[in-house]
């Protein structure tokens, strides 16, 4: 499994001499880039994606853990994003540089 970190994290908007930070939603960056019409989704492929926004948006934790096609998916909608910025730098890596996490079953 890959563990998706899903905390909001702050960037630089300022200037030197004035500086200041934004916060970056990271939950709804995810779901906007998994929804996007960039991926050209047919309508089954629409709703599967959505379920997996779904799961992003309701986690109650600061991560989500991610297998097989859910977390191919994700990759899928990070990659065919255009037009990223330097403050999309650490919403990428959390994605393509997810580490991998064991996971036991619980009885």
């Amino acid at each position: 499994m890959k563990k998706i970190e899903l905390s909001d994290y702050e960037f630089d908007v300022g200037t030197r001499e004035v500086p200041m930070k934004k916060s970056y939603e990271v939950k709804e960056s995810y779901v906007n880039l998994l929804l996007s019409p960039l991926l050209k989704l047919n309508g089954r492929e629409l709703l599967l994606s959505q379920k997996l926004a779904s799961k992003i948006l309701e986690s109650k934790e600061d991560y989500i853990l991610l297998e097989g096609v859910d977390y191919d998916k994700l990759c899928k909608a990070v990659n065919a994003h255009e037009g990223f910025s330097k403050h999309d730098i650490e919403l990428v890596r959390r994605v393509l540089e997810a580490p991998d996490v064991k996971v036991d079953e619980v009885k």
